[in-house]
């Protein structure tokens, strides 16, 4: 599974190779430019532990008379000549050639083992040479860094674009099937990993390389400039790097089940605020606040125990670093009591040992952060291991609209087949109504025309076109279709009808409003058109999220019509003037209308009546009402209904 997330990564930075070689390459120099401070902390401190050498060996020579001339005379040999009676005048002037020479004798270097003297002069200039240096270096630095940041910042936008887009638009392809039985908060989660693709870019672009480059470069100076130091710098090492160890594998087990509690969270908040007006119409607030504060206690419970697990290796991580700085300032101090080494070897030693555990506890950091990314950018490619819908490169041409099954069956699952063999045809120009009892298949029979799913066997033709070699996209793009459960989108009320066909003109906006019967709904609405609707459309009523998906599929204009249950959340008026918009659009369309209400099919041109996924009568409307079937006996349970109701309005 890890080979392929990291697999499914390459193949997103691959389009980006060569900005993100440039990233890598600035960072690496910028991390190249911090190995050298230390280096000129050692000549600085050198230089000014100088001047005290140079104050000893003047001291030593007050005492007791020596001095140890730049020309190989000793001051012993010249207070000789004094106390011989020489000339005064001859110890003056080879005092004075002394100091001259000293002058402009080239300064002598520092070694390991011996620190050289020098003037307050010298010692002055190597410092200030020292604060220019190290100022340039880090400005150096600090710009290629802040390069490099900016180029990684926009290198990652560039990935996280695609993979997000890239993930979105491969789960709109998916077939409705798989959205059945999963949560849109959690797929909405799932989808949503720009931060954790991000991390992952960050980590190999500006991390990875260049602390591994900083780590070996600074292994190599230390060895370079003392073997015996950098052993004692090492003998920590193996300890820290086993806890380093323990504490990735640590805090990589779980971390599926870690994201699932957060999905979860995430979940309970985004279900109770789609359903906010049932929350409350059921005075479930409370409830729902109870469930969610289940969910987030068991994410935080994990997340303080992840915390507080991470926080104990980091302690012990922290402990042999100040035990590994205390042991070189040691020994290192040793050595230069010894004269074999200078007090700015020490200083160095040590600000490398910083810069040295610094990158592996980076690099240990980085492995837990890079695991926590990649098991959360796995849950996304796990979106793309589905298949998407077949889509076969013929495009639908709708010349009539002449529907036609044959022998069609179809099972969700393998436990029961939901159709069984059904056929019947659906001709342009006419009403074509399918009724039944619930659960009889009416819906999965337009849900296969519409190529929402694909049936187990038979087959679907439209105008003499098999529907299993189409583009499920064509086939949708020209059959409309209102249900009692479409989606109301949040944004302007003229978005939602034109949402189908977003070029429509606003006479065709208006006209499809009109046909709708949304005239009192526009002058309701403070903004008209233009007034905005709350997610899911909320503010509206449901009546008036039904009209707007019925002004929306009749501005697309299609030639194929499907109402599946259009009306059931309709008044009686407002349903007649649907079904008079029908009338109209029916002569050039093919009309299907699945209804529970005998009123909306008693026009109807043909009747197709299902059971249990079977076609238990087909025929028109009177001719099955003669039959005295199933047909029959909901025509007159709708007749008795409607004369039950008329009395009633008589007595009152």
């Amino acid at each position: 599974m890890k080979t392929s997330v990291w697999q499914n990564i390459y193949r997103l930075v691959i389009p980006y190779k060569k900005k993100f070689i440039w990233v890598v390459l600035l960072s690496l120099l910028s991390t190249g430019a911090t190995l050298i401070e230390p280096l000129i902390y050692r000549e600085a401190i050198n230089d000014v532990a100088g001047l005290f050498v140079k104050q000893a060996k003047e001291d030593v020579r007050m005492q007791f008379g020596v001095d140890q001339g730049e020309d190989g005379v000793s001051s012993r040999a010249t207070d000789n000549m004094v106390q011989s009676g020489k000339n005064d005048k001859l110890l003056k002037t080879r005092t004075e050639k002394n100091t001259k020479t000293h002058k402009k004798k080239a300064k002598e270097p520092h070694t390991q083992t011996h620190v050289a003297s020098r003037t307050p002069e010298q010692a002055l200039d190597t410092l200030l040479w020292s604060v220019i240096w190290l100022f340039v270096i880090n400005m150096f630095g600090t710009i290629i860094w802040r390069i490099s940041e900016n180029n990684n910042i926009a290198l990652s936008c560039l990935i996280e674009q695609r993979f997000i887009l890239g993930t979105f638009s491969h789960v709109m392809n998916l077939p409705l099937g798989f959205f059945n039985k999963r949560s849109s908060a959690a797929i909405a989660k799932q989808i949503d990993q720009s931060e954790e693709v991000s991390g992952v870019v960050n980590g190999f672009a500006q991390q990875i390389l260049p602390e591994i480059i900083g780590l070996v470069g600074i292994l190599v100076i230390m060895f370079i400039q003392n073997v015996p130091l950098t052993a004692v710098a090492l003998i920590i090492i193996p300890f820290y790097l086993i806890i380093a160890w323990r504490s990735a594998n640590k805090l990589e087990s779980g971390l599926s089940g870690y994201y699932e509690k957060w999905e979860d969270v995430s979940t309970k908040i985004q279900d109770a605020l789609i359903g906010v007006k049932t929350v409350k119409l059921s005075g479930a607030e409370n409830r729902e606040v109870n469930y969610l504060q289940n969910a987030s206690v068991l994410a935080y419970e994990e997340y303080v125990k992840r915390s507080k697990l991470s926080n104990k290796y980091v302690f012990w991580e922290t402990m042999l670093t100040h035990l590994s700085t205390a042991l070189v300032l040691g020994y290192g101090g040793y050595l230069t009591l010894e004269s074999k080494l200078t007090p700015g070897d020490v200083v160095m030693f040590v600000a490398y040992l910083d810069r040295l555990y610094s990158p592996i506890d980076s690099l240990a950091s980085l492995w837990v952060s890079l695991q926590q990314n990649i098991a959360s950018i796995s849950r996304a490619f796990r979106l793309l291991d589905f298949g998407t819908e077949n889509k076969p490169s013929r495009i639908l041409e709708i010349s009539a609209g002449h529907i036609v099954f044959r022998d069609v069956h179809f099972s969700y699952g393998p436990e029961r087949e939901v159709l069984k063999g059904i056929s019947f045809e659906c001709l342009p120009g006419r009403v074509t109504a399918i009724v039944g009892t619930s659960g009889a298949g009416k819906t999965t029979t337009v849900d296969l025309l519409l190529k929402l799913y694909e049936p187990n066997s038979g087959e679907i033709f439209i105008d003499d076109q098999d529907l299993g070699g189409l583009d499920p996209s064509s086939v949708r793009r020209q059959i409309g279709t209102v249900a009692a459960d479409g989606m109301v989108f949040s944004g302007t009320l003229e978005d939602n009808i034109r949402y189908k066909r977003p070029k429509a003109s606003r006479e065709e906006v208006i006209e499809a409003v009109l046909a709708a019967g949304m005239e009192k709904t526009l002058e309701r609405l403070p903004d008209g058109l233009k007034t905005e609707v709350g997610e899911s459309g909320i503010g509206l009523s449901v009546g008036e999220r039904q009209r707007i998906q019925i002004a929306r599929v009749l501005v697309a204009k299609p030639r194929i019509l499907i109402l599946d249950e259009a009306t059931a959340n309709l008044d009686f008026a407002t349903e007649i003037e649907i079904k008079h918009t029908i009338d109209k659009i029916r002569k050039e369309n093919t009309v299907i209308i699945i209804a529970h209400r005998y009123s909306m099919v008693r026009d109807a041109d043909y009747v197709v009546v299902l059971s249990e996924g079977t076609v238990m009568e087909k025929g028109r409307p009177l001719e099955l009402i003669a039959k005295e079937g199933w047909f029959s006996e909901f025509a007159h349970a709708a007749d008795e209904s409607n004369f039950s109701e008329e009395d009633e309005v008589e007595e009152e």
